[in-house]
């Protein structure tokens, strides 16, 4: 067969750690056991996946003690958010795609086509296998609540929790075995950034990953050589927009609250507050206030814990003391006699410049900038002027006002008079946008990103030939012109 010039057929990379590679003959087996069991698991009805997601989320709540204390000492989280930000937030997620899954999934139906007099219908079919890749923050909810989406779907899953919490992991891997799911439908995959390359070589039918923004990077050029689909949910620089006419101690609250939940180490978190210069005295006295009072420290009752990586305590370092050095000022206490990892004492700046590193990267860290604008088109250029877009808040009591600012906010979500809304919520789909990845997670679009869609079309098919079929008919094309003007012109 002769091809035309400009036809190249593409190489296969030279990949020595490939597949076939002794280093990731485990991942493949792995793979090999998912892909396996999936038709299986694919024919079960939607009531009988739905039992083992509901003993999987009985079972969780049932340790629920033993998980507080495992989030606490490998996660740093305080217990009251280790109880809300992973506990209540993954068993209201299992609850919802257990519930309402099989809703969700129903055949769309369509009956005539135009003048054909076929009919249709719309299946969303599983993916396959699925590798769920879950980072350290929020351990339980961002690898319970999309693997019980892909499982009531009908995929099987990979799930490559984070590292950094090997005892958290190992109380996860006797939940999975305790709820008694199939051989090789859930499996957990450990080790770090091997595990996840070995992973993606052996093959997933789809790869949702969540964690830093170049990490994603890097597996989606690895997923893509092997044209395999990614969801990806990024990190965030996450802006709040104060207006003039807002309830200014309610923004407050929400501003500490939205900076400082889990030390400032959630994608989600609020890293910029942009306020009205009419109100910006106000609401920094009200955030300092605020702040000072908060409970902090690495051990008892507190509102505000320690970091959890060095790297991440670093990170943020580096980013305050450039603030710092460029003009920016420390409102709060807790840094006078100075401080080393993991203690980060919750942190509101003002004097801060858009060009600061600060209000650029990401901050893994309890730290709340703060700074004024003018006009509405101001705040909207400053909020949308870095490289991520994962969601944001506007508070006004304007309504009109804030359903055009959240219009106008490069986010793939906002939250008016309120922060953090969307990835509490379950039923609502979460992602981003830019650098923030691309996707959704939760809520119905959450679950399809773990289906195919397929069209069947249907016709009785007495008739040996259709009007549209060769040989075409000269008789019959006036009346299919005037079709086409009755129907459409």
């Amino acid at each position: 067969m002769t091809f035309p010039a400009f036809y190249q057929p593409e190489q296969p990379e030279s990949n020595p750690a490939g597949p076939d590679h002794p280093e990731k003959a485990p991942y493949v087996r792995m793979m090999e056991a998912a892909r396996n069991a999936q038709p299986d698991w694919r024919r079960l009805s939607f009531p009988e996946r739905a039992a083992y997601v509901r003993r999987l989320r009985k079972l969780l709540i049932r340790d629920k003690e033993e998980w507080i204390g495992l989030l606490g000492e490998e996660g740093a989280k305080t217990p009251m958010d280790a109880l809300f930000t992973d506990l209540v937030t993954a068993a209201q997620g299992l609850k919802h795609y257990e519930k309402k899954a099989a809703r969700m999934l129903r055949p769309r139906r369509y009956r005539r086509l135009g003048f054909l007099s076929e009919r249709a219908r719309v299946l969303q079919e599983p993916v396959g296998t699925v590798l769920l890749v879950a980072p350290w923050n929020f351990p339980l909810q961002l690898a319970l609540v999309p693997a019980a989406a892909a499982l009531m779907a009908g995929c099987t899953v990979l799930l490559k929790p984070s590292e950094r919490l090997p005892r958290l992991n190992a109380k996860l891997r006797e939940l999975l075995a305790e709820t008694g799911f199939p051989a090789g439908v859930v499996q957990l995959a450990e080790g770090a950034r091997e595990a996840v390359e070995g992973l993606i070589d052996a093959g997933p039918d789809k790869v949702l990953f969540t964690g830093g923004t170049e990490a994603g990077r890097s597996v989606y050029r690895r997923a893509a050589g092997r044209l395999i689909p990614c969801e990806l949910e990024l990190g965030g620089k996450d802006a709040m927009i104060v207006c003039g006419d807002a309830h200014v101690k309610r923004a407050a609250q929400a501003a500490v609250w939205g900076a400082f939940l889990h030390a400032g180490q959630a994608c989600l978190s609020v890293e910029r507050v942009l306020v009205h210069e009419s109100v910006f005295a106000e609401f920094t006295e009200e955030a300092v206030r605020l702040t000072n009072s908060l409970r902090y420290g690495d051990r008892g009752w507190r509102d505000v814990g320690p970091l959890a990586t060095r790297d991440g305590w670093e990170k943020a370092m580096a980013q305050l003391d450039e603030a710092v050095r460029l003009g920016a000022v420390v409102q709060t206490k807790g840094w006078e006699e100075g401080v080393d990892s993991p203690l980060f004492p919750p942190t509101v700046l003002t004097g801060v410049t858009p060009g600061m590193k600060i209000m650029q990267e990401e901050t893994f860290a309890p730290v709340l900038p703060v700074m004024t604008f003018r006009e509405e088109r101001e705040a909207v250029r400053l909020a949308n002027a870095v490289p991520y877009g994962l969601s944001a808040s506007v508070f006004t009591k304007d309504r009109k006002r804030a359903l055009r600012l959240a219009r106008e906010l490069e986010t793939g979500s906002c939250s008016i008079n309120n922060v953090i809304v969307p990835v509490s919520d379950v039923r609502l789909p979460f992602g981003g946008m830019k650098g923030s990845g691309f996707g959704r997670i939760r809520g119905r679009e959450g679950l399809l990103a773990f289906c195919r869609t397929k069209t069947i079309t249907r016709e009785r098919g007495l008739a040996k030939s259709a009007v549209n079929w060769f040989p075409y008919r000269e008789t019959a094309f006036p009346y299919m012109k005037a079709w086409l003007s009755r129907w459409y012109g």
